[in-house]
């Protein structure tokens, strides 16, 4: 597993060895209601820009992406660590925003 470090060295060199089509991983810590929780969010880089040639994921330069979410991983985080609201392997993960309707209707519920 190649990891390129959040700094101004490792974002040059992430841009110079970032591959087209290829998937990168960045590793986020969300705050939620029930707790911190380390989610992972999938970059796959498939232009360049055609003024400097930098290799972009829709509007994200592959070195902004390593200055500001950095560090970068070439290789799918372990089962430990969640999908930040995405499907998986065709299996569907709830939402922050799923987790909280089904706890406010069981908080309902309990009122009644």
């Amino acid at each position: 597993m190649t990891v390129w470090e959040r700094s101004t060295r490792g974002a040059k060199r992430f841009a110079r060895e970032v591959e087209l089509g290829k998937t990168y991983y960045i590793i986020q810590t969300t705050a939620n209601p029930w707790g911190d929780e380390l989610v992972w969010s999938a970059y796959v880089f498939d232009s360049r820009q055609w003024i400097t040639g930098a290799a972009m994921s829709g509007s994200m330069s592959a070195q902004g992406l390593c200055l500001n979410y950095g560090p970068v991983y070439d290789e799918k985080p372990g089962r430990h660590i969640r999908p930040i609201c995405e499907r998986d392997d065709d299996e569907v993960y709830a939402t922050p925003g799923d987790i909280l309707k089904v706890r406010n209707s069981r908080r309902a519920k309990a009122r009644r």
